[in-house]
């Protein structure tokens, strides 16, 4: 009918313009999570290999610091429950690997390098995968399976996993590997917490078990902290906790797959990054092994769907 045209005209352009606001808003999200995990990374190897300072101490300041922001940001509406990290099992188990993965990352960050530390922990979505295809009977589709293999073939190349040179596989390497396997189980069981817990009171049990996980080895290994440090490791964990937060926001905005390839530019920044300002090397093969890894991570985690 004529008379309806004008009301259909104007709600089609309704809804057309509240999804350029989400996308905009959605991609403002990512860009901002994306700065603040490069700021991260970076300034965790500054603090490590120029300043100096134990990695302990560093997860110690971002949890600290990520659970104040937290505190500050959602206690107020009542959307954080800190107890509830102690009274229910998951997500004590999220705390408990959240930190445990997390302290892998950063004391990897400084003897292997921002660059292959994160294009190692950027396996985790590879693992989650998999681990989430048993536990929570999710489909595998071709192309996952394509990229996963991709992927765990480009962590060969990365970590010297090869024919005959075996041996530059070493313990970093692995400790950073561990860490993806259990940055992916986090993955899984907040895919169930999802169902029950708000997102402040999931994050807040990762920054309560850092604090109980960092503190004790941050005093056996404490040194006398300059003003810069305390600075830098500031800065770090605000990146941190920013970046955590912009990305949940993300999220809530894009789909899976535009997120994912928003956070899968991550690994790249930070090791072209890491390349130009701390002369990270690379060799041909762990060139080659990270386009694998970036590959492969990026068809796990948006193949087979739909646009």
């Amino acid at each position: 009918m004529p008379e309806g045209s004008p009301q259909t005209g104007t709600s089609m352009s309704t809804h057309s313009s509240e999804l350029q606001f989400h996308s905009r808003r959605g991609t403002i999200a990512m860009l901002v999570s994306l700065t603040c995990f490069t700021g991260n990374a970076l300034l965790l190897k500054v603090l490590a290999s120029i300043r100096h300072v134990d990695p302990w101490m560093s997860l110690t300041f971002r949890a600290g610091l990520g659970l104040l922001v937290t505190i500050v940001l959602f206690a107020p509406a009542g959307s954080l429950k800190l107890r509830r990290s102690f009274q229910s099992w998951l997500l004590a188990s999220r705390g408990v690997l959240g930190a445990l993965g997390t302290a892998a990352y950063y004391t990897t960050i400084g003897p292997l390098g921002a660059g292959k530390a994160t294009l190692i922990g950027n396996t985790w979505c590879v693992f989650a995968s998999i681990m989430a295809a048993f536990v929570l009977h999710e489909r595998l589709g071709v192309l996952k399976i394509m990229g996963i293999l991709f992927a765990l073939f480009g962590l060969g190349l990365l970590t010297g996993m090869t024919p005959g040179t075996l041996t530059q596989f070493g313990h970093h390497e692995m400790i950073a590997l561990i860490g993806a396997v259990l940055a992916a189980a986090v993955v899984v069981v907040i895919r169930q917490l999802t169902r029950t817990e708000t997102s402040a009171t999931i994050f807040a049990s990762q920054c309560v078990y850092g604090l109980l996980l960092g503190v004790p080895f941050a005093l056996t290994h404490f040194t006398t902290l300059a003003w810069m440090d305390v600075a830098l490791l500031s800065a770090a964990a605000i990146c941190a906790t920013f970046g955590q937060l912009a990305m949940t926001e993300g999220f809530r905005y894009l789909s899976v797959a535009a997120g994912g390839a928003f956070q899968n530019t991550v690994p790249v920044i930070i090791t072209l990054c890491s390349i130009s300002l701390f002369a990270e090397p690379f060799t041909t093969p762990q060139a080659l092994g990270a386009v694998f890894v970036l590959w492969g991570s990026f068809q796990t985690v948006v193949g087979g769907r739909k646009r």
